[in-house]
């Protein structure tokens, strides 16, 4: 099996706070009614969801 780099809780946590800040951002664009740059953002959560997903893993994986 190929071997993958380590993460550690704190790569979750910085990945936790990004996410966290992206709905703040939505919110905010939402009340300003900026349509494309919520729709952005929405992507932007999408990935965010994803890279947090993958960092668990990598977590698991790499934790004895």
């Amino acid at each position: 099996m190929r071997r993958i780099k380590p993460a550690t809780v704190s790569d979750g946590h910085t990945i936790t706070m990004s996410i966290e800040h992206l709905r703040q951002a939505r919110i905010l664009l939402r009340k300003a009614g900026a349509v494309k740059a919520v729709a952005a953002v929405n992507k932007a959560m999408r990935s965010a969801d994803g890279a947090a997903r993958h960092v668990q893993h990598r977590i698991r994986r790499t934790t004895p």
